[in-house]
């Protein structure tokens, strides 16, 4: 709750506080900054409640709920596509190796993932995200793989 009022003594602005605002804004402000405290608020909410999501406004990904959309239409990933796409979305714009990768993909119960298997699922998560000319995961050739995030080809 943000107030945005023209009651800028001292106790008003306590009292906004005491009834549980995150932030007191007094007439008149800057719009620009205004923005910025909105934009830094809904940041610090999405962290604590939705922090296990990924959306750009074409896909969406829910790693809490294993539930996946591109353009509103559902997506079915797999246990180990979700796995993959946790450790690629929370690394945006870094190259992670194949190594990384197949390190992160050893279950707790030590299911091994080889090297093809990891090209297969890549190529796989590719076939149902990337539609309408978008990349997500762009390939970084001697390295390993990169999460770019619905750029256009």
């Amino acid at each position: 709750m943000i107030f945005l009022t023209a009651n800028d003594m001292e106790r008003d602005q306590l009292r906004g506080f005491e009834l549980g605002a995150d932030d007191y804004v007094t007439k008149p402000f800057l719009i620009s900054v205004f923005r910025k405290k909105v934009s830094a608020l809904l940041g610090r909410i999405q962290r604590q409640t939705g922090g296990d999501c990924y959306t750009d406004g074409t896909l969406s990904i829910n790693f809490s709920e294993l539930t996946a959309a591109l353009a509103g239409e559902p997506i079915i990933f797999t246990p180990m596509e979700y796995r993959l796409l946790k450790v690629l979305v929370r690394n945006p714009q870094t190259v992670l190796t194949r190594q990384l990768l197949l390190e992160k993909l050893w279950d707790a119960d030590e299911n091994f993932v080889d090297e093809h298997a990891l090209t297969v699922v890549i190529s796989r998560i590719r076939g149902k995200i990337e539609a309408g000319g978008l990349q997500y995961i762009k390939t970084v050739y001697g390295m390993g793989y990169m999460w770019v995030g619905g750029i256009k080809k």
